[in-house]
């Protein structure tokens, strides 16, 4: 029995070799998730960046009409 065990090979490096494949390849895929998720998050900041910039815009643009309504006001037209 014991020369029994002793003469098998026990060879793992198919077995090695396909795990090593499937390491590979979930690391690809995480890999290509990751891209899509920055670019995902970076149109989604550019978004709000446009949304903000908006917004701003149409502040300042209101204080003009406001400083613009109080000088006619204060300061009215001599015709």
């Amino acid at each position: 029995m014991t020369d029994q065990n002793n003469d098998s090979i026990e060879d793992f490096s198919a077995i090695n070799r396909l795990e090593e494949e499937f390491i590979r390849r979930e690391e690809e895929v995480s890999r290509d998730l990751k891209s899509r998720n920055r670019i995902r998050n970076a149109r989604g900041a550019v978004k709000k960046a446009i949304e903000t910039l908006l917004i701003l815009v149409g502040l300042g643009l209101f204080a003009v009409l406001i400083a613009f309504a109080i000088r006619l006001v204060i300061y009215q037209p001599l015709g």
